[in-house]
C-alpha cells in the first residue's frame, strides 16, 4: 500500500479536480444566465464560483505533485508541462497539459480582473469552456478510472448541464439585448433636455418660458370724469 500511495493520490486528486472544474462551470453559468438570482442570496453562495475555482486549482496541483512523486511511471516536470512530451499515453496526457495551462490563464485573469478591461477579462474568462472540454477528454482517455460507472455518469451529467446552460445563455442573451432600450444618442436622435429641480434630480422636460408683453408706457390720462348715475 505504501508503494502505491502517490498513485492513489494522483487518481483521487485527478477525479476530484475534474468534478470541481465541472461544478465551477455549472455554477458560473447559473449565475450568468440569471437562473439563480444573486439578490437575497448569502454571500458565500455568490462567492461559490470563485471558491470552487480555487479548490480545482489546489487539486490540480496535488495531482501534478503526486504524478511526479509516483515511482511507477516517473513523470518528469517536462512531461507534466510540455504537451506530447510524455512517453505514456502521449496524446491523452497532452490534453491535460493544455487544460492546465489554460486553467492557469483563467485564474490569473480572475486575480487581475480589476487591472484588466471588461472586454479583455471576459475574453480570457471564456477559456473556461475549453478547459472543461479538455479536462473531460483527458479524464476519459488518460485516467485509469474512466471505466468507473460513478465517475463516468457524474462527468457526463456535468457535461450535459454545461451544454444546456451554454445554449440557454446564448439564446437568452439575444432576448435581453432586444429588450434593453437604447439611449437617444445610440438611435441617432438628440437627447431631450431634462429639467433639474431644487434637489438636483432629473425630472420631466422643462416647460416653455412665457415671455412678458412688450412695455408700451403708462396709459393716457382720462379726458373726463366718469358720470355718476343718481338713484
Amino acid at each position: 500500500m505504501s508503494g502505491q500511495f502517490w498513485w492513489f493520490v494522483a487518481r483521487a486528486s485527478g477525479m476530484v479536480a475534474a468534478v470541481l472544474i465541472g461544478l465551477t462551470l455549472v455554477w458560473g453559468l447559473l449565475l450568468s444566465t440569471r437562473i439563480v438570482v444573486r439578490k437575497g442570496l448569502p454571500a458565500w453562495l455568490t462567492d461559490l464560483h470563485r471558491g470552487l475555482a480555487g479548490l480545482s486549482v489546489v487539486f490540480v496541483v496535488v495531482h501534478l505533485v503526486a504524478l511526479w512523486a509516483d515511482s511507477y511511471e516517473e513523470f518528469t516536470p517536462v512531461e507534466l508541462f510540455v504537451p506530447f512530451a510524455s512517453d505514456w499515453k502521449s496524446t491523452p496526457v497532452a490534453w491535460g497539459v493544455f487544460a492546465t495551462w489554460l486553467l492557469a490563464v483563467v485564474q490569473v485573469s480572475s486575480l487581475l480582473q480589476r487591472q484588466l478591461s471588461r472586454r479583455r477579462w471576459h475574453a480570457l474568462h471564456l477559456l473556461s469552456f475549453p478547459v472543461g472540454v479538455l479536462v473531460g477528454v483527458h479524464a476519459m482517455t488518460a485516467g485509469t478510472d474512466a471505466s468507473n460507472p460513478w465517475f463516468r455518469w457524474v462527468t457526463l451529467g456535468l457535461a450535459a448541464a454545461v451544454l444546456f446552460l451554454t445554449i440557454y445563455r446564448v439564446l437568452t442573451r439575444g432576448d435581453r439585448a432586444r429588450r434593453t432600450p437604447l439611449p437617444d444618442s445610440a438611435r441617432g436622435r438628440p437627447g431631450r433636455r431634462r429639467a433639474v429641480g431644487s434637489s438636483g434630480t432629473t425630472g420631466a422636460p422643462a416647460p416653455a418660458v412665457l415671455q412678458p408683453p412688450p412695455y408700451r408706457g403708462p396709459p393716457p390720462p382720462p379726458t373726463s370724469e366718469p358720470t355718476r348715475t343718481l338713484r
